[in-house]
């Protein structure tokens, strides 16, 4: 299955020359003209969010997309004397920032870096849920429990090395 990447963009040309650009190097390629998201929410895992011509509205934008795919990784395509909207864009939520102009090695290893990011969140856990599971086992400890709280722990190790299951 390809990976789809969303370009979101006022600049439609702007925005149809990055989707060749992108369909060239294997990627799926939607087009958003503005504040309408298409419904590609699940297959999305890149956003290419242009913020050169939109501010305030990039950025709520920005704040839309995080919220509706929050497993994407957006890059931010920006004007180099925007640097508030860059931090507040990085504060945000955006993986990372393109600087306009740039050349197209430098767009391409952006997008690969992204991919390398999304994959590794893959099947991870994060940290507030590994918490609460200890805190399970914990609470079941506390209670006197502790067969239940080691075989909740020992659960999770076994899925992570699976050469550490007891034999019955």
């Amino acid at each position: 299955m390809q990976t789809t990447a969303l370009i979101v963009s006022s600049d439609m040309d702007f925005a149809e020359t990055m989707k060749a650009r992108l369909q060239g190097w294997d990627l799926a390629v939607a087009l958003s003209g503005g504040s309408a998201l298409p419904p590609l929410e699940a297959a999305v895992k890149i956003v290419l969010l242009d913020l050169r011509q939109d501010n305030d509205e990039g950025l709520a934008l920005l704040l839309t997309i995080r919220e509706r795919i929050p497993a994407a990784e957006i890059i931010l395509i920006n004007r180099p004397d925007n640097i508030p909207l860059s931090i507040a864009g990085m504060q945000a939520g955006a993986a990372d920032e393109l600087i306009a102009p740039f050349d197209t090695s430098t767009l391409k290893n952006a997008i690969y870096a992204a991919l390398r990011r999304s994959k590794k969140q893959q099947g991870k856990k994060s940290l507030f849920q590994r918490f609460g599971e200890a805190m399970a086992a914990a609470t079941f400890a506390q209670a006197g429990e502790f067969d239940t709280a080691i075989a909740m722990l020992d659960d999770k190790e076994d899925k992570k090395n699976p050469s550490n299951r007891k034999k019955p």
